[in-house]
């Protein structure tokens, strides 16, 4: 296995289960490839806010490891 993608549902994951996964995750030494956010819509006001938080949250991940958000 080369990495692991995470897939969460927009309006029904918790921030709070995408980080516990995320978490656990780095400690596992996983390398975690990225974050795809499910049934986003345009309408939903929200949605730009998950994206920001899981994306925040991604990068600082990447950063803490000494890894760019690319995986580079």
């Amino acid at each position: 296995m080369d990495g692991v993608v995470v897939v969460t549902r927009a309006g029904k994951t918790s921030r709070q289960a995408a980080a516990s996964v995320l978490a656990m995750l780095a400690r596992l030494r996983a390398n975690t490839l990225g974050v795809v956010l499910n049934e986003v819509h345009r309408h939903t006001s929200d949605s730009s806010y998950y994206y920001g938080y899981y994306g925040r949250y991604y990068n600082h991940y990447h950063a803490r490891n000494g890894q760019s958000a690319a995986g580079d």
